[in-house]
């Protein structure tokens, strides 16, 4: 090879390279397109922050693979819970961001997610992603026989078994909008369901995430007996400490400590 030769052979290897490196940088350059259940999953974790959310559901603790499925729970006895999500579509749940297991559309403008925490629950989360979203949500709750779901004070929802005894409940409910914003939210009992309400106006910044959370007695250390005695008690007819749909009066520190248990 003449010297015109390896000039001309080590401009068209340069070319080539230089193409090629240019035809590759769609593809390192490319933007990620979220999937909707990263979406949904980011718009969830902005809420409810991740610092709680566990790497995996605790023991006993279970997340539905469909929407149509059960989210299972333990209660404070060591008994199954089951949590059946509101959505009236069978939608595949998808894992994204932390730990959120996401299902999308499975309702009108609205998605349902699903997170193990720290604490041994399980959070279970509808989306409303616009004003034409349903305003209530309602989970049928399987419990042990003869329990029942009671109302406390503070806006939480025990659930009480046939004995008196306390097996675990719902935190005071709560709910956020796209700006980080509290949205007035409650619950009321519906035999064994929990019906969630959020009331948005038209000053609501959608989407709006709201969470109703289950734990067990266990999940802070609050002493079963006093649970154990003061829902006996309210139960049986007395002053008892679980105000609302049970009692009327409230027994002191120990409706403390089972209000606290929900705080």
């Amino acid at each position: 090879m003449n010297h015109r030769q390896r000039i001309a052979s080590t401009i068209a290897a340069t070319i080539s390279a230089a193409a090629l490196t240019l035809g590759a940088a769609p593809a390192v350059f490319a933007s990620h397109t979220p999937s909707p259940a990263e979406r949904t999953a980011a718009v969830v974790e902005k809420a409810t922050g991740t610092t709680d959310i566990a790497p995996a559901p605790a023991p006993g603790t279970a997340i539905p693979q469909r929407s149509t499925g059960d989210a299972k729970a333990t209660t404070a006895t060591g008994d199954a819970v089951s949590i059946a999500l509101p959505g009236t579509k069978d939608v595949t749940g998808a894992k994204a961001g932390k730990n959120t297991t996401v299902y999308p559309g499975t309702a009108k403008a609205t998605d349902l997610a699903v997170q193990p925490t720290t604490d041994g629950g399980i959070r279970a989360l509808a989306v409303l992603k616009d004003a034409t979203a349903p305003r209530e949500q309602r989970y049928d709750i399987g419990l042990p026989a003869g329990a029942r779901l009671v109302k406390l004070g503070n806006g939480a929802v025990a659930a009480i078994a046939k004995n008196g005894s306390f097996l675990g409940g719902f935190a005071t409910p709560w709910a956020k909008d796209a700006n980080g914003n509290p949205v007035p939210t409650s619950y009321r009992v519906d035999g064994n369901t929990l019906v969630q309400t959020v009331r948005t106006t038209s000053s609501t910044a959608f989407p709006v995430v709201a969470d109703p959370k289950w734990l067990d007695d266990a999940a802070k250390g609050v002493t079963a007996g006093m649970i154990g005695g003061c829902a006996a008690g309210a139960l049986a007819g007395g002053a008892g400490c679980l105000p609302g749909a049970v009692a009327s009066g409230v027994a002191g520190g120990v409706a403390g400590a089972i209000s606290g248990l929900f705080s």
